[in-house]
């Protein structure tokens, strides 16, 4: 075997050996507890001083870096993150690499450093397979071989070592063999008369080996030491040459012929006994290695076998040995070193020897201890036979009990079937061992936990797998191959009936592992395994026989064979024909279960008498003309035959097309509904023989006609001989089927006896032609017809025939075409149906069938209640004997590229009803092929299923199993008139009363569903599904980009429900410019969603940042946005706002108008409503302009004030426009959309200056100090602080006035109190003073005169009185007498036309401009829109112009 080939088989069986470990969690840890034992053990044996001297900090250190090197490699094992597994490989390796690279001739913390060392190692391996190089993992595993051999192939990898080194220890084992069979041959007496072929495990018993002399008992410990010392100096020679081979191969060029040269195994001669081996001070060698105390170093048996579990019986056996009299430090008992104590210490291996109950008696002698060793070897069947010299042979077995043979019986068996089996393998000789075929050889599997050390040839290997069906194909109680295999809880499968013997006989555990039995019933039969021993069969049909069970049947032999004792032979040609036909009669896909002829035949007297009898009806039905006698005839018949019992003569003779139009004729006339069952029975039978009278049916259409009058007419017989015509879909169609056929699925099968039995149940034909008339023809066509199948009610019926196994298929063809065409009506199929029959056909079908079965089941589990599909999928994932999701996942391995996306959502649904959390390959393999479906771009349908498929994952879905995703996003971004829409259409279906009173229970479940789906699909592969959906958004088609939309709107929404786990990042670097994309070519619902998805980003610093390059373009789109989703406010305000976007490049205003209004002189007030813009003029008069557009119109002119109209005010709560005028009047106006009227007038005795109002009161400014409040019901009321206000707003209670000495007073209206609320530095020359206040979000923004480079200030409101808290200040050189404020933006003005622009959220300075005017013209008032989208300015020469913000 050259290199290539050994380096690939070593790389294969230790990935294999790893793998097996990493995906069983529960045997790692027992593993691990195992070897933790092991460590201790040494404390536990040893009474030395220093072995009891406190550890070192050092030693604690390295052994803490083992412990959390292998908690780390656990962590990275178990979970799903890629980034966390890879931090926690990183640093479990550089943990263990520690532990690895030991002196391993020193000790830590009495531990030897070489088993620490290896262990870790291993650990190593695990971790290199994790990170997917099977070659450095096999390099650590076969270091650990290298560095401590002995407990590599005793505990940390037996099987390993079985398979790679095993079958190279053929010589060693041979020269163990021979030695131990010249200590036999010596003891035995009168030897020299025995053969050295004799099988001598017939000496080896206790009256044998307590005959021995202590020099011969320290012959057999010293053979035992060698043979070990032998097996693991081999074990390392073998595992430095595979390393030799692997590294040679990798680094060889190609071509190279060089070849690493495999080791010559030694060949020792056996010690005799004239020879006893000491060690030098005289004591005996010990068998023990170095650090180790001798019990749990020596070998488990004469070969090294690992021993089965003590029973409880056994143990108590053992109990007296525990206090044996422990041998001094200074000496060492005969036979100690070698001899393992038969109570395990805490450090041994929990798979101890268990011994007879006969060897307790010779505890209490320290001599006893090595015949109790020889003894329990060979009672437990390990022996080594003798070879002679001229042919030199070996044979080695192993029956230990195991927890098999304890149930099964005795040890008699046990030692009878050891022998047989020596006496098959005592042909083995020191050739075959040394034989390049035995590189493939292991351990001898016989029985379960026992493993022969010695390998057998592959050719003996192969031809006892020849000669035995699987281990896992046969009952271990009855040792037959299963016919009803069923698995219980604990994993073991057993044959239904010899289960249920064993349960029945009042045994409440398994018979393997000893676990109690919680479930009360018996599982499900395992179809997969069934599936399997079946294919099994078919491959070896001898071997099938041999091993099937052979019951005798109960039912009596047929009559047949009674009439016939003779047994002649049926005749070939009808058997032959029937064959044919029956073929032919699955047209529809139903099966015919007629039996075949019965085996004997009548003789030719018999069959001359029924065609005597035969020909006068046969006349009588074709010539007569009276009804009742043609009737007659046809009773006749069918007795006659039946009596025939479908002879070929008799069925010739019937087929004739004179008598089948006699019977038609019959059929079209009679209305006895026997004769008509007659009728059609004999039809049915000569029809289903011979095809040519189906060919005379169809040659006239009225005969179709007349069979398709009878089954509308209730006949249901008829539909069996209508589908054996195999009529096409047309001929289907024209006739109106579907209701009869329906009433015929639903009608109650009679419980009287019918002697008539036809070829086929008249529901199983009518099943498969309603599936011809629901799969066939147009779309149109079948979803009409399917239509009408669900208007006569036929649902319920067709789910009670799931029950059928023979029309079954068909019931689920037909159950899904419904549910395509109303979509309502899976409701009913969820709430009757029954899962098991659907799953068994699913495991017993073929690939179509199970194609046919997922896309059903799949579309079942679209129901609009979350609750009630969470309820379906668990009982598909715990139906059956075998695990559904392990067969869905396998057949998601094989299934075609278009079925994937169907069982791959249906997996992950069966998944997540579990922890998502935790790691799952279901859930793993599910989402993988989910997105290799969306990287198709050459198969665009594959692309649009798996589209489809997660977002209908999110379970948000209507009545009818459609998505409502898009709605449902539109409304998270406040637009929701979609929304409300589609729930005012689903609650007017009332598909269930109750359907408002569970909508919050079901939301919740939907929340929580929906939830756990984004978490699984966000974080598989750090995101990799973001990037398979940047791959559908460059396609062409306009749906795909649109349900790619919805797709990633919705996942890049739940990141920011979900907790971060670090793919907001690849979400953003994947998709950040195809929502851009969208922002700027999409409707107005897909650049909603698009924002929607980047207001998850902007929360992120990089993608913000990375979005700021983006801003210019996207920003005037944003804006326009704003009147549409209150969610876009917040995406402008991160971005403008943002430290990595220049805000005075978003920036942009153009002048759009300016309005003349000069004969109504000054503009003296401006205020904006929904659309309009009011002003008030020096002439007393108030205009109401049309705004709705860029440029304004006056709608109405009201002159009511006589004077100059000097403020306007709008309430925000009581949609009310208040008017303060120097004629001494405030007015009340009701505003409607082309109108305002006055509706009260209110006399305050003095000019109104400014004016804030409530439905409580209205405060303004006059002439006086201090400020006036005006109750509506009363007199004005003045609060004096001797201030002149100039501004006036409102928040509450409370009234804050901008006054002319650089200060604001806080009212308090309810008391009318005044505190001075701020109090600005003045200047000792100039008139300095706060011109304008404004109130909004909890914010109170003044400004006035400017005042060291400041003109203003920002204060936060608080409920508590106190001094201001200043939250900004506006930095400009101007004097503004105007401000107002938006939700992004404070514009100010100055007196002579300067308007600056400030970021409302940083309070920075974005942009500045002028107005018109020049310099005779003031800015006498300033407003914006709700939006902030349009400026108006009104001036002192009557104008107003208008401004675009973009």
């Amino acid at each position: 075997m050259d290199q290539k080939t050994i380096s690939k088989q070593l790389i294969s069986s230790v990935a294999t050996f790893i793998t097996t470990q990493l995906t069983n969690k529960e045997k790692r840890l027992q593993h691990k507890d195992h070897c933790a034992e092991r460590l201790s053990a040494k404390d536990g044996a040893s009474t030395n001083a220093d072995d009891q001297a406190e550890v070192r900090y050092s030693d604690q250190a390295v052994l803490a870096n083992l412990d959390w090197g292998m908690e780390a490699l656990e962590e990275a094992i178990g979970t799903s993150n890629r980034e966390t597994k890879l931090a926690r490989l990183e640093y479990a390796e550089k943990l263990l690499q520690v532990c690895a690279m030991l002196d391993c001739s020193q000790t830590t913390a009495g531990v030897p450093n070489f088993y620490l060392s290896a262990w870790a190692h291993l650990n190593l391996a695990y971790l290199w397979k994790l990170r997917g190089s099977s070659q450095k993992a096999l390099h650590h595993v076969m270091d650990m071989f290298v560095i401590d051999p002995f407990f590599s192939r005793v505990d940390f990898a037996p099987e390993l070592w079985q398979e790679l080194f095993l079958p190279h220890m053929g010589p060693v084992a041979a020269w163990y063999s021979q030695g131990r069979n010249k200590i036999v041959m010596e003891v035995v007496p009168d030897s020299a008369d025995l053969s050295f072929t004799a099988d001598l495990d017939q000496f080896l018993n206790e009256e044998f080996l307590y005959s021995m002399t202590p020099e011969q008992i320290e012959v057999v410990q010293r053979l035992e030491q060698v043979y070990g010392e032998s097996l693991d100096e081999n074990t390392r020679v073998f595992a430095r040459y595979f390393m030799e081979c692997v590294n040679f191969e990798s680094s060889s060029p190609p071509g190279s012929r060089r070849m690493v040269a495999p080791p010559v195994m030694p060949v020792a001669e056996p010690p005799v006994m004239s020879h006893v081996m000491r060690t030098k001070n005289g004591g005996q060698q010990s068998t023990s290695r170095p650090g180790f105390s001798t019990f749990l170093r020596t070998e488990s048996n004469l070969l090294g076998v690992r021993e089965p579990i003590l029973e409880e019986d056994e143990e108590e056996d053992l109990e007296p040995e525990t206090n044996q009299k422990q041998p001094g430090p200074g000496r060492r008992e005969v036979g100690q070193s070698a001899v393992r104590s038969s109570r395990p210490s805490p450090g041994a291996s929990p798979r101890t020897l268990s011994c007879s109950s006969s060897s307790s008696s010779y505890s209490s002698s320290p001599s006893s201890n090595p015949a109790l060793r020889l003894l329990r070897t060979q009672t437990r069947g390990s022996s080594v036979s003798n070879s002679s010299p001229g042919s030199p042979t070996i044979h080695s077995d192993t029956s230990f009990s195991s927890p098999r043979s304890d149930v099964d019986g005795s040890s008699q068996d046990l030692r009878r079937s050891g022998n047989e089996r020596n006496g098959r393998m005592r042909n083995m000789s020191y050739e075959t061992l040394n034989n390049p075929c035995f590189e493939n050889s292991s351990a001898n599997d016989l029985d379960d936990g026992n493993q022969s050390c010695i390998s057998i040839p592959i050719s003996d290997k192969l031809s006892s797998l020849r000669t035995r069906p699987p281990k896992d194909f046969v009952c271990p109680i009855t040792g037959m191959l299963f016919n009803d295999p069923v698995t219980l809880e604990t994993g073991q499968t057993y044959e239904r009936k010899a289960i249920q013997e064993w349960l029945q006989t009042g045994n409440a555990t398994c018979p393997i592992t000893r676990q109690p039995l919680s479930a009360n019933s018996l599982p499900k039969t395992n179809y997969v395994l069934k599936r399997l021993i079946t294919s099994w069969k078919e491959q070896h049909p001898d071997l099938a026989h041999e091993f099937s069970y052979s019951e005798t049947p109960k039912a009596s032999p047929a009559p047949q064979a009674k009439e016939n004792p003779q047994g002649s032979n049926p005749n070939s040609a009808r058997t032959t024909k029937s064959s044919e036909n029956r073929q032919r009669a699955t047209r529809f896909g139903a099966t015919a279960t007629v039996s075949d002829s019965p085996t004997s035949v009548l003789s030719q007297a018999a069959i001359d008498t029924i065609l005597n009898g035969l020909k006068p009806y046969i006349s009588c039905l074709c010539t007569s003309d009276n009804l009742q006698d043609c009737e007659s005839a046809v009773v006749a018949i069918a007795r006659l035959w039946k009596d025939a019992r479908g002879d070929p003569t008799i069925q010739i003779y019937l087929s004739k097309p004179t008598v089948v139009n006699g019977f038609v004729e019959v059929l079209s006339a009679s209305l006895d509904r026997e004769v008509l069952k007659l009728s059609i029975f004999l039809l049915s039978e000569l029809m289903f023989v011979d095809e040519s009278v189906a060919r005379t049916l169809t040659n006239v259409d009225s005969d179709f006609d007349c069979l398709a009058a009878l089954l509308k007419n209730g006949l249901s017989e008829a539909a069996v001989l209508v589908y054996q015509l195999r009529p096409s879909y047309a001929q289907l169609s024209s006739h109106d089927f579907i209701p009869s056929i329906v009433q015929l699925i639903m009608r109650k099968k009679s419980k009287e006896s019918d002697d008539v039995e036809l070829v086929l149940d008249p529901v199983d034909a009518s099943i498969a032609m309603l599936e011809v008339l629901l799969t066939e023809g147009d779309e149109s066509a079948r979803v009409a017809n399917a239509m009408s199948v669900i208007s006569s009610h036929g649902i319920p019926a067709l789910v009670k025939c799931l029950e059928r196994a023979e029309s079954r298929n068909s019931v689920v063809s037909i159950l899904f075409c419904c549910m395509n065409a109303d979509k309502s009506c899976r409701n009913l199929i969820a709430k009757r149906i029954e899962l098991s029959p659907v799953l068994e056909l699913f495991h017993s079908g073929a690939d179509s069938v199970k194609a046919k079965c997922i896309d059903f089941l799949a579309e079942l589990v679209r129901l609009n209640r979350r609750n009630s599909c969470n309820q379906i999928l668990k009982i598909i994932r715990d139906e059956g004997a075998f695990s559904t999701m392990h067969t869905f996942l396998v057949y998601l391995q094989m299934a075609p590229m278009e079925q994937q996306p169907a069982i791959a959502t249906l997996l992950l649904q069966l998944d997540l009803l579990v922890e998502p959390r935790k790691m799952s390959i279901y859930r793993e393999e599910a989402v993988e092929a989910l997105i290799e479906a969306l990287q198709r771009k050459d198969f665009a349908s594959s692309q649009m299923m798996a589209l489809d498929a997660i977002v209908s994952l999110s379970g948000r879905l209507t009545s009818t199993g459609r998505s409502y995703m898009e709605s449902w996003l539109l409304k998270m971004a406040g637009f929701d008139k979609p929304y409300n829409n589609l729930m005012k259409a689903e609650r007017s279906m009332k598909f269930d009363n109750d359907y408002a009173e569970t909508m919050e229970e079901e939301e919740k479940a939907t929340s929580s569903w929906e939830r756990r789906v984004a978490f699984v699909l966000c974080n598989h592969e750090n995101g990799a599904i973001f990037k398979a959906l940047a791959e559908c958004f460059k396609s062409n088609s306009i749906e795909m980009s649109k349900s790619c939309l919805v797709a990633a709107s919705w996942l890049t929404h739940m990141l920011s429900v979900l907790p971060d786990t670090g793919v907001r990042d690849a979400a953003s670097k994947a998709l950040l410019d195809e929502f851009v994309n969208t922002l700027q070519s999409g409707s107005v619902e897909e650049k909603i969603m698009a924002t929607l998805s980047l207001k998850s980003f902007v929360t992120d610093p990089a993608a913000l940042q990375e979005l700021g390059k983006y801003a210019r373009c996207i920003y005037k789109t944003l804006r326009k946005l704003k009147k549409y989703s209150p969610i876009i406010s917040d995406v402008l305000k991160s971005l403008i706002n943002s430290s990595f976007v220049d805000a005075s490049e978003l920036w942009n205003w153009s002048e759009v108008v300016e309005l003349e209004s000069c004969q109504n002189g000054e503009v003296l007030s401006l205020v904006h409503l929904k659309g309009r813009l009011l002003s008030s003029h020096s002439d007393g008069t108030i205009k109401l302009w049309d705004a709705g557009k860029r440029v304004p119109r006056v709608i109405q002119e009201v002159r009511e004030h006589s004077r100059a109209v000097t403020c306007l005010y709008l309430s925000p709560g009581d949609n009310k426009l208040y008017s303060g005028s120097l004629d001494k009047t405030i007015r009340v106006w009701a505003i409607k959309p082309e109108e305002i009227h006055c509706v009260q007038v209110h006399d305050v005795k003095e000019g109104v200056y400014d004016l804030t109002a409530s439905s409580k009161v209205a405060c303004f400014v006059t002439q006086s100090t201090g400020v006036k409040v005006y109750n509506w019901s009363g007199g004005p009321r003045h609060v004096n602080f001797n201030k002149n206000v100039r501004s006036l707003a409102m928040s509450g209670d409370r009234l804050y006035c901008a006054c002319s000495c650089y200060s604001i007073q806080e009212v308090d209206l309810s008391k009318l109190t005044s505190t001075p609320f701020y109090c600005g530095t003045r200047k000792l020359l100039g008139k300095q003073s706060l011109n304008s206040v404004k109130i909004q979000d909890g914010l109170l923004f003044a400004a006035g005169s400017a005042l060291d480079g400041t003109a203003g200030k920002l204060f936060a409101l608080s409920n508590s009185r106190g001094p201001a808290s200043v939250a900004g200040s506006l930095s400009t050189s101007f004097d503004v007498k105007h401000i107002t404020v938006n939700n992004d933006f404070i514009i100010t003005a100055s007196k002579w036309g300067v308007i600056e622009v400030w970021l409302k959220e940083r309070v920075t300075k974005i942009a500045s401009m002028r107005t018109n005017g020049g310099g005779n013209a003031k800015v006498s008032c300033l407003t914006t829109d709700s939006d902030g989208g349009m400026l108006y300015a009104g001036s002192s020469d009557g104008k107003i112009q208008v401004w675009a913000l973009d």
